[in-house]
């Protein structure tokens, strides 16, 4: 198949694969905001050290995306009746978690590599976009909690987590940028260039 076509084959593949990933389908949030709040709250839930941590399905969120609801509450403010004053922290895990992963998977989908490749490189895109998932709640808790959470032995800057914050909680742009970069260096980088973008070499 010539490069022109394969590449007009890939790009309507994606956007097929993708509109129906993306697609609002019924119970399709609260589904995957119950994987997101189990896998983070598995990593970051605690009971002991500095912090207290917990997950839940956001109950009286201020804005309808916010689907998840991280309490946090220092340990060192726990009065004598065992209260401590607690922040709670929302997160719209559609649009941080979500996105970027139906969008990796639809561009793993539609790249032509063989299946035994294909399904290589697409654990391994799964396995990197969860762990910038992860390091996104992470830096979130790190600036929220004034540098107590996950890890309280950095030196904690205010600009910094404000920063980090901002960009990857704040704002979508990371949300695209990140998952085409991971399918970039497992398709091309650990794996050889699929047929996307090859052609047949002539004689010489």
């Amino acid at each position: 198949m010539p490069p022109r076509r394969l590449v007009g084959a890939f790009l309507l593949q994606f956007v097929v694969i993708y509109g129906l990933l993306i697609f609002p389908w019924p119970g399709g949030r609260a589904t995957y905001g119950r994987f997101f709040r189990g896998v983070a709250g598995a990593v970051f839930a605690r009971e002991q050290g500095l912090a207290i941590v917990r997950f839940r399905a956001a109950e009286k969120p201020p804005r309808p995306e916010i689907d998840l609801e991280i309490l946090y509450a220092q340990r060192g403010q726990i009065d004598g009746a065992g209260h401590a004053p607690a922040r709670i922290l929302g997160l719209d895990t559609r649009g941080v978690g979500w996105v970027p992963t139906a969008l990796l998977l639809a561009l793993m989908a539609a790249t032509p590599l063989p299946w035994s490749r294909r399904w290589r490189a697409l654990l391994a895109g799964v396995a990197l976009v969860h762990g910038y998932l992860l390091a996104v709640v992470a830096c979130y808790l790190w600036n929220q909690s004034g540098g107590l959470v996950p890890v309280s032995f950095l030196p904690f800057w205010p600009s910094l987590g404000n920063f980090l914050e901002e960009t990857f909680v704040g704002q979508m742009g990371p949300s695209f940028v990140v998952p085409v970069l991971i399918w970039l260096l497992v398709v091309f980088a650990v794996e050889r260039p699929p047929a996307l973008l090859q052609t047949e070499a002539g004689p010489t």
